[in-house]
C-alpha cells in the first residue's frame, strides 16, 4: 500500500504497512495536520523559555537545521492542540521521539539521529540517552552544536 500523506510504501517509515486512511501522521479527522517549519520553530522557542535545558534542546534542533523541518513533516511526534478552529502544534512529544528512535522509525543519518537523541535527552529527563554513545561519531560541526547546547542547558552559554 502507498500512503499519500507520508509516502510510506512498505512500513519502513512508520513500522507498519498502511495507506493514508490509517496513517499515524493524520489528525483525528483524517486530514493531515499542516505544520509550517518556521512557525513550529517560533512556537517551540516561545514554549521553551524559562527552562534552560528545554531551550537548549530546541536551540540544538534549530541550529542543526534539519530536524525542525522533519518534525514539521511528522506531526505524530508533536504535541498538537485540537481545541481551536485548526490543529496547532505547541511542543515536541519527546517520549514519542525516543520511542521512534529506539524503533528505528526515523530515516536519517547516524549523526542526525544522535542530534535528535541528545536534544530529547536535554529536554526530558525521562529520555535516557547514553551521552557517550550519542556523541561518538559526531562531526566537528555537530559536536560544537552539542557542546553549546550542553553549556546552555547548564545555564552557562559558551562565549564565542
Amino acid at each position: 500500500m502507498f500512503c499519500e500523506h507520508c509516502g510510506d510504501v512498505d512500513g519502513e517509515e512508520t513500522g507498519v504497512d498502511h495507506d493514508e486512511r490509517d496513517c499515524p501522521w493524520l489528525d483525528t479527522d483524517g486530514d493531515p495536520v499542516p505544520v509550517d517549519p518556521a512557525e513550529l520553530a517560533s512556537t517551540l522557542q516561545a514554549t521553551a523559555d524559562g527552562s534552560p535545558a528545554h531551550s537548549a534542546a530546541i536551540c540544538l534542533l534549530i541550529s542543526h537545521g534539519l530536524w525542525i523541518k522533519r518534525l514539521a513533516e511528522r506531526p505524530g511526534l508533536l504535541l498538537i492542540d485540537y481545541s481551536g478552529p485548526s490543529p496547532r502544534p505547541y511542543g515536541i512529544d519527546w517520549l514519542q521521539v525516543v520511542e521512534a528512535l529506539a524503533a528505528k522509525e526515523l530515516a536519517a543519518s547516524g549523526g542526525e539521529l544522535r542530534i535528535l537523541a541528545i536534544a530529547a535527552s536535554l529536554a526530558d529527563t525521562a529520555a535516557r540517552i547514553p551521552l557517550g554513545d550519542a556523541v561518538s561519531g559526531l562531526d566537528a560541526t555537530n559536536l560544537d552544536l552539542v557542546l553549546n547546547a550542553i553549556a546552555q542547558a547548564n545555564g552557562r552559554p559558551l562565549a564565542r
